[in-house]
């Protein structure tokens, strides 16, 4: 890989661990959440306006192909501002980006598709990371504890719904894009979820609430909007310059700088575990992203 896609790619890594530390350190995560995708609308939208007038939409089955994407997003939102609240950075965000695993899977199933050895192999590197992560020590206490964890621990549940509703929409949004520009795509799907998302909040919220996480969080709503659009916009540009296979799995990286960013800002416990776990999950997704 050139050094600019790997600087490019690992920048927009960090911004998305950025960001969710962000989340994670809010009061309402739901809110915090809401306010900086709302942010993020206004920041996209002078280049999705200039993308749509040069481009425009020529298939009418792409709206339909949004909102399926934005009721996902919707859930995804959901889940993952209860998988912050109740559990760890360094334990949940892990299990969270272990989609290219559960994608490929579903791509088998679902889509017919082949999968190689070499994906087989990252499949279970993946699950092993995973079973890891839930792990607070290697001994032979711990080896069922992933298990337990699964049927007992909110955070974790919520966590792997997070992970269903990303290999989902990853599916759903692989298809979209054959029927409308990417970074029109990109807005209109986020566009979409917040149609069902704000509805959600204007009902379960206070407008005190909201005010009063924009007053303590202003600074960084702001930032996770933003960087979470250029973070994007990053990946585009390395998608320009390097094989995508290389940039998908160099992505994963990002589960290491949570992993990191949670032991060392949040100090949270058990990190030699969880970052042994998160090192696994990004071979395995990198071995997914190269098989054929």
């Amino acid at each position: 890989m050139s050094a600019l896609a790997i600087a490019l790619v690992l920048l927009s890594a960090l911004f998305h661990a950025l960001r969710s530390l962000f989340t994670k350190e809010s009061g309402d995560k739901q809110i915090f959440l809401w306010l900086y995708s709302t942010i993020a609308l206004l920041f996209f939208s002078p280049v999705f306006l200039y993308v749509l007038f040069r481009v425009g939409i020529n298939d009418p089955s792409a709206y339909a192909w949004c909102a399926g994407s934005g009721f996902i997003h919707f859930l995804y939102w959901l889940f993952l501002t209860l998988a912050y609240k109740e559990g760890d950075l360094s334990h949940v965000y892990p299990i969270m980006r272990s989609s290219p695993a559960l994608v490929l899977i579903i791509a088998v199933l679902i889509l017919g598709e082949q999968v190689s050895l070499q994906g087989v192999a990252g499949i279970l590197l993946v699950a092993v990371g995973v079973y890891v992560i839930n792990m607070k020590r290697i001994s032979g206490q711990e080896l069922l504890a992933p298990v337990k964890s699964v049927a007992h621990d909110r955070s974790t549940q919520f966590a792997f719904l997070t992970l269903i509703s990303v290999a989902i929409y990853s599916i759903v949004d692989k298809m979209a894009v054959a029927h409308i520009h990417p970074i029109l795509f990109s807005f209109f799907h986020l566009f979409c979820g917040m149609c069902f998302y704000t509805p959600y909040i204007a009902f379960t919220k206070r407008a005190t609430q909201i005010k009063k996480e924009w007053q303590l969080g202003t600074t960084r709503i702001i930032m996770a909007g933003i960087i979470g659009i250029v973070g994007y916009a990053f990946i585009l540009v390395a998608f320009t310059i390097e094989r995508v296979s290389y940039i998908v799995g160099l992505r994963q990286i990002s589960i290491v700088f949570a992993v990191v960013m949670g032991g060392h800002f949040l100090k949270e416990k058990h990190q030699g575990m969880r970052l042994t776990g998160a090192l696994i999950i990004f071979a395995g997704g990198f071995l997914i992203s190269l098989a054929k």
